[in-house]
């Protein structure tokens, strides 16, 4: 199948596959996403993929919450930066934690700022005493 559009109706090879053949570049043969997605490295599954993908410290922020031990790896020279490393109970720790701080974030307000944390109203009681 070509990977381009052909220039001439007589052509039977696209300018990117004729330049994979002379460079001999191997071109993988993709027939599905999944392929596509392997091809790249990476998982057919989607929480896998985002964990993953996740920036070190939004990572290290989860894997704090989940209280992970050395046991939760599946050997002890993984670095816990993929989800494959960990086995099905440290898997479920994470996912535990992904939950707390989705269930933690629905308490707030959707679009809440850092700057409406520092705006705290002082009540006087009966007493003319504030709440500070």
């Amino acid at each position: 199948m070509a990977l381009m559009p052909y220039c001439f109706d007589d052509e039977t090879e696209s300018a990117a596959e004729k330049w994979c053949r002379v460079n001999q570049v191997n071109v993988p043969e993709i027939r599905s996403f999944d392929d596509a997605l392997h091809s790249l490295s990476k998982s057919q599954f989607r929480v896998e993929r985002e964990f993953d993908g996740l920036q070190q410290g939004f990572r290290e922020m989860l894997l704090e919450l989940a209280d992970l031990d050395f046991s939760d790896l599946r050997a002890g020279h993984l670095t816990g930066t993929k989800l494959h490393h960990y086995t099905e109970q440290g898997q479920r720790k994470i996912a535990r934690a992904l939950r707390k701080v989705r269930l933690l974030s629905g308490m707030f307000s959707q679009g809440v700022t850092e700057r409406e944390f520092t705006q705290i109203d002082t009540q006087e009681d009966k007493n003319g005493n504030t709440n500070e």
